[in-house]
């Protein structure tokens, strides 16, 4: 199981590393950066996104006992649920702390922006079928 939990991680990593990289265009935190806090920004992103996808993941594994996620659809919708659910709150945690603001640009559903919002759930499931499909 840890070998698995490590490819999830750096799988995950690369591909969130990506999608911050394409919608921190929506964040008014990143556009006003340095450089180097852009980076730093981003990096960090994608490094809290692969833990938070390894953690659900495994949460979801100790429920259902299915390393597979695509074997059980309910496994797989309780990932959906869970990282649609934490990705929310975490949105609005942050917004409310001042840990970053969203440009004109960024779509909102409930107060929360519309891309942060999916992305756990999408770049997790696009790891595992890059991994266990």
């Amino acid at each position: 199981m840890f070998t698995i939990l490590i490819k999830i991680f750096f799988i995950t990593f690369f591909i969130n590393l990506l999608y911050e990289l394409l919608h921190s265009l929506l964040y008014k935190t990143c556009e006003e950066a340095s450089l180097k806090k852009y980076i730093y920004l981003i990096i960090k992103g994608a490094v809290f996104d692969g833990i938070s996808i390894v953690l659900i993941y495994f949460l979801s594994f100790l429920i259902f006992k299915a390393q597979n996620i695509f074997e059980n659809y309910f496994q797989l919708f309780f990932f959906f649920i869970i990282s649609i659910i934490f990705a929310y709150l975490w949105e609005i945690y942050s917004l409310k702390s001042g840990k970053w603001q969203y440009t004109e640009s960024m779509p909102k559903l409930f107060g929360s922006g519309i891309t942060p919002l999916i992305q756990l759930a999408l770049t997790g499931i696009l790891t595992f079928f890059v991994l266990l499909l």
